[in-house]
């Protein structure tokens, strides 16, 4: 399987994308550089989202998924398209698979999917009757399990950072039976022991002839079936408390020790508070800005609106005002008139220059009819200075319309609000962690630690019981094989047969596994460089495990090997069970250096990455593949380089060519 193409619209920090990922059989390896947080773990998650499906919950959850630059300017809709080509039956055929997401009417999300197989279209979506929709997506599902099953993808679609995990208690055997069972080709063959099982159970009903002898029959058989069933759920609740286990481990040691990372806490719990508050606050804000949006939504919208269709005539009547008092020679009005006249003819009578008989309003009314015959009239006199300027305003004070900011601030406040009781949560947890001195997560650690016991104790039980319903369902097997049936005696082969068949494909794989483990381990595990003497691999499918041999001839343990060989050891491992696999997939490795030291990363540098697969998706940022250096030993070995840029305005993330400005010799 090799894929060609990945389309991506309105995905995360994606608003649109178009990479094209075509390798050449010679340079198998795409290099795709980015900064943290530009968005390199969002093209991991869509791609694997193209080939296998969005989970989407919700609305709400929908909403976190869609890009944030593109609402209110596209259609709120989430598009995901890979092309790629792989075998099927020995034919290679190319593949375009489009998975596209969007919300109903009442807030319900939606998927499509569409699948064109060399011109041969598969269409189904949620809406589709449920009879077409499960025999579309059969069809769809068993194409892309034919090329990479989704139960394998994590371990060739994966991050480096998370890949030493695997090595943690009981994972590391999980992940060694899921590679076995999945990836060598050993699950059919389980699969068919356990089918021929129940065939051979079925048959055996059919011919018991006695009514109370069948009744028997099916109660064992029903009642192994049933605590197969509990088995297998005692065994998944392990697995996840195992898990837990692994994740607080850690947390849990330095708990123990009394050792308290106080001032971590501390910050933690004010971090959180923060954002609470900030929440509550932006809430506040919000409910003012709108409060005041809606008291002057007259001023800011309608008068505005009103001001434009009137502008023309308020133009008028403001620069028929301005013409008039720059021709205006000065008027004064009556009163202040009568003031400076009866000042000045004082002044003069007091001098002797006039009369005494000069009068006074005579004079006023000669000023007013001079005032009258030298000014224009007003025609517009009605207003006065207060209703002037306010028709000013109206037409040169710029109204703001802020709903769609405030629809914005409300769309984003209602995705903060829904997180809001996950941060109250979170922030009691840390709170409870701090009073009690992490006795909340010692408690939880141990009693995580004693339900382990009792359900190995209950497993233990059940398997004894399932050995002893066996014992007695052959005791009637035997009662009818005692009668010839060739059917039922083929049946009653098959099983083991096919147990057979999987512990010799076991054996036959197990020489190349150890032979080649041991090869790579020697130039890629520094810490032990040449010195792996063997690497033994069980011979029994009922208990996998891998043991490392010094050339001392002492066996190494895994869980003693630093961060940076844990990565080494699982990554060589996956490569091993990838090249004796079934399946052919695309490697894609984020974070690729993870946590190794100098030494390691050259060897990946020069022996890893050059021969990993048919294509290798690389996404890192400089410090881990360096441009003076890493890079020029892996460029002979590259078909296309890619940077991806976060544009930080338009909350959106775009691709260059080239790897942080150099551009592919």
């Amino acid at each position: 399987m090799l894929i060609q193409r990945i389309k991506i619209s309105n995905y995360k920090t994606y608003l649109s994308l178009d990479l094209d990922l075509t390798v050449d059989e010679d340079r198998p390896i795409i290099l795709i550089g980015g900064s943290n947080g530009g968005g390199k773990t969002t093209l991991f998650e869509a791609i694997s989202g193209a080939l296998y499906g969005l989970k989407i919950e919700n609305k709400d959850h929908f909403q976190e998924l869609l890009n944030q630059g593109a609402l209110g300017k596209v259609k709120p809709e989430i598009s995901l398209q890979v092309t790629f080509v792989g075998k099927v039956l020995g034919q290679e055929k190319k593949y375009i698979l489009r998975r596209v997401y969007q919300l109903n009417p009442a807030g319900r999300p939606l998927e499509s999917v569409s699948l064109n197989m060399d011109g041969n279209n598969f269409v189904y979506g949620t809406m589709t009757p449920a009879k077409d929709r499960a025999r579309m997506e059969q069809e769809v599902n068993k194409i892309i399990k034919a090329n990479l099953p989704q139960e394998l993808s994590k371990y060739f679609l994966f991050d480096a950072m998370q890949s030493s995990e695997l090595l943690k208690k009981n994972v590391f055997a999980q992940t060694i039976r899921d590679n076995f069972e999945n990836v060598l080709g050993f699950k059919k063959y389980l699969q068919l022991s356990r089918c021929s099982e129940r065939l051979q159970q079925e048959w055996a009903q059919q011919r018991l002839d006695a009514e109370k002898e069948q009744q028997e029959y099916n109660e064992l058989c029903a009642q192994k079936e049933e605590l197969s069933k509990q088995l297998a759920d005692n065994e998944a609740e392990q697995d996840k408390l195992y898990k837990y286990l692994a994740s607080v481990e850690e947390e849990y040691q330095r708990a123990k020790v009394g050792v308290q990372e106080t001032a971590n806490l501390n910050k933690r719990i004010q971090d959180l508070q923060n954002k609470i508050d900030d929440i509550l606050k932006r809430v506040v804000t919000y409910t003012d800005d709108l409060k005041n949006f809606i008291e002057n939504i007259e001023v800011n919208l309608f008068l505005p609106k009103l001001a434009a269709s009137l502008s023309q005539e308020i133009n008028n009547i403001l620069h028929e005002k301005e013409r008039l008092q720059k021709e205006s020679t000065g008027a004064y009005s009556l009163e202040t008139l009568r003031d400076v006249t009866e000042k000045i003819i004082t002044y003069l009578k007091d001098l002797s220059l006039c009369a005494q008989e000069v009068d006074e309003e005579n004079v006023v009314a000669h000023m007013v009819a001079l005032q009258e015959s030298t000014n224009k009239p007003d025609p517009f006199a009605y207003l006065d200075d207060s209703e002037v300027a306010a028709l000013r305003n109206l037409v040169t004070g710029a109204g703001s319309n802020q709903f769609i900011g405030l629809d914005r601030q409300r769309q984003e406040l209602e995705l903060q609000l829904g997180l809001i009781d996950n941060h109250r949560a979170q922030l009691q947890t840390y709170q409870q962690m701090q009073t009690g001195g992490n006795e909340v997560l010692i408690q939880n650690y141990e009693t995580s630690q004693r339900k382990i016991e009792t359900l190995k104790t209950q497993a233990g039980n059940i398997g004894a019981e399932i050995k002893r319903l066996e014992r007695r369902i052959h005791q009637y097997d035997i009662q009818i094989q005692q009668e010839p049936d060739i059917k039922f005696d083929t049946l009653v082969k098959l099983r083991p047969f096919f147990d057979k068949v999987a512990d010799n494909l076991l054996r036959k794989k197990k020489k190349q596994i150890e032979t080649e483990m041991q090869q790579q381990l020697n130039k890629l595990l520094v810490s032990y460089k040449d010195h792996i003497g063997r690497v033994e691999l069980s011979d029994s499918m009922e208990n996998y495990n891998i043991t490392l041999y010094h050339t001392a001839g002492n066996p190494i343990s895994l869980n003693q090997l630093n961060a940076a060989s844990k990565q080494i050891f699982i990554q060589v491992l996956l490569k091993v069970l990838r090249n004796l696999g079934d399946y052919n997939p695309p490697v894609m490795i984020d974070t690729v250096m993870g946590v190794l030291d100098e030494e390691s990363r050259d060897a990946l540098m020069e022996e890893y990455f050059p021969q990993l697969a048919e294509q290798t998706i690389l996404l890192c940022t400089t410090s881990e593949i360096r441009k003076d250096s890493d890079y020029v030993k892996l460029e002979p070995f590259i078909s296309k380089t890619y940077t991806l840029h976060r544009d930080v305005e338009q909350q959106c993330t775009t691709v260059g060519e080239g790897y942080f400005g150099i551009q592919l010799n």
